[in-house]
């Protein structure tokens, strides 16, 4: 690992004069340096280990929360479904303005109804 590390650093280091794509991305190597600490600290290497062991528990605390929320999503969906229309009277007589009270009433009046942005 340190002689990957050195490498890819003396490899950009030699090319920085050069504008060269692939060797700009040889710099993001850079970050695998913190990994030695990983290495030689065994309180560190414990924590990290553990980290990637509860990744698949994680993974099914990710599978009920997306449940929880499509529940909440089709919930909210059938409760407010055309809740957000409102009739356009642009061409609906004045006197039946205050007449018209939901969809088919606008319908009926000539109003057009659409989705309120």
């Amino acid at each position: 690992m340190d002689f990957i590390i050195v490498f890819f650093s003396m490899v950009s280091i030699a090319f920085a004069d050069i504008d060269l794509g692939p060797i700009k991305i040889l710099r993001m190597l850079r970050v695998l340096r913190p990994l030695r600490m990983i290495s030689r600290n065994p309180g560190m290497k414990i924590a990290i280990q553990s980290l990637i062991n509860a990744i698949p528990d994680i993974g099914n605390v990710m599978v009920v929360s997306f449940l929880f929320i499509l529940l909440f999503a089709i919930l909210a969906t059938n409760f407010y479904k055309g809740r957000f229309y409102k009739c356009q009277t642009t061409y609906v007589p004045d006197e039946f303005v205050d007449k018209i009270k939901d969809r088919f009433d606008c319908l009926d009046f000539g109003g057009d109804w659409v989705n309120d942005d």
